[in-house]
């Protein structure tokens, strides 16, 4: 089979390996659409220490059971999403319902973890979704971005939404405008997007957005005040994970307002703390999701009650994974969200 390969900083190979075989209690599974995340870019970049070459990426997936364990619940020719956080179930963590934190877990296309940049992988009935022919392949690898964006939102309450005047979500890449979609389907008010492209602010917009800043054009602070009056907003999202969008998030709050940060692309940043201080925010962490988060998020796509269609911008055969990289490095106007690769082209 072929895979595509991390060889090092921008250097990725497609190579042809040996087709997995199932251990027992697995599933062979043919890949259709994987995903290219932005920490798969931040790690191809050799930004990060979370992918160590030589190893295969991905964990936003979705493809057809081939091959099924005696007494399976799935047969062959069954269409499943992977869900790629492998917990034990054991440690303190896992009891106390942090799946998503578990101290002995693996992920796929993680560290050494071979992912699903591959024409076939293996994996535990636990950890496969099946889905009907309401979603296409493609749509169904959404689920993973989605589910984190459902945990960013799940930290906020039912009380503090209904009660925010107004929501910011600082970041109009795919994670951003997932958390848009996810807090338009909870019925939050006046949601503002703030992000450096146009392009996707334009998007943010179709999507229900009631507002949109580009820092890069306008005071973002003064923005802020002027869209909401003076009031500044009661709930931020930051879905990026720098300095300057973290201190955006802690920005557009009132005093005694709350920011939720999923964004994760730099380790350390440097925040204003004496107004976290003087002004008495909160600031709550939000990291990938659970198992029933991302069952919830494949069910409702296949609802129709959330669209994601629209973020997927790109689509890239598997042998053409290394340009499909390269490409993302020319993502001067922001218009590459999501990129798919097909293993069928």
């Amino acid at each position: 089979m072929k895979a595509l390969y991390y060889l090092g900083d921008k250097t990725l190979e497609l190579r042809e390996i040996p087709e997995p075989i199932p251990g027992e209690n697995e599933y062979l599974i043919k890949i259709e659409a994987c995903g290219i995340c932005g920490s798969d870019y931040e790690g191809y970049l050799g930004k990060t220490n979370r992918r160590i070459a030589p190893m295969v990426m991905g964990h936003e997936a979705a493809g057809t059971v081939v091959k099924a364990p005696a007494g399976g619940r799935y047969a062959a020719g069954t269409n499943v999403a992977v869900f790629p956080n492998y917990y034990c179930g054991k440690c303190d963590q896992c009891r106390e319902g942090l799946t998503n934190n578990c101290a002995d877990g693996t992920f796929l296309g993680i560290l050494t973890f071979d992912g699903c940049m591959a024409e076939y992988v293996t994996a535990p009935e636990k950890y496969i979704l099946p889905f009907g022919p309401s979603l296409s392949h493609e749509t169904a690898a959404m689920v993973e971005p989605l589910a984190v964006a459902l945990d960013a939102v799940s930290k906020i309450t039912d009380e503090e939404l209904r009660n925010a005047g107004y929501t910011a979500v600082i970041g109009g890449g795919t994670i951003g405008l997932m958390v848009l979609l996810m807090l338009k389907r909870r019925k939050a008010k006046n949601i503002i997007v703030s992000d450096t492209f146009d392009f996707r602010l334009d998007l943010a917009k179709k999507l229900g957005a009631d507002a949109v800043i580009n820092p890069l054009k306008e005071d973002f602070t003064a923005a802020i005040k002027k869209i909401t009056g003076g009031k500044m907003c009661s709930l931020a999202i930051e879905a990026v994970g720098f300095t300057a969008t973290a201190q955006s998030s802690l920005d557009a709050l009132r005093p005694g307002g709350i920011a939720v940060w999923v964004g994760n692309a730099q380790k350390i940043i440097e925040i204003d703390m004496q107004k976290v201080v003087v002004t008495e925010l909160t600031i709550r962490g939000s990291h990938i999701y659970k198992l029933e988060e991302f069952e919830a998020c494949l069910k409702m796509m296949a609802k129709g009650e959330i669209d994601v269609s629209a973020l997927i911008t790109d689509r890239y055969a598997l042998k053409d994974g290394a340009e499909a990289f390269r490409a993302l490095e020319d993502n001067k106007d922001g218009k590459k969200l999501k990129v798919m690769l097909r293993m069928n082209g």
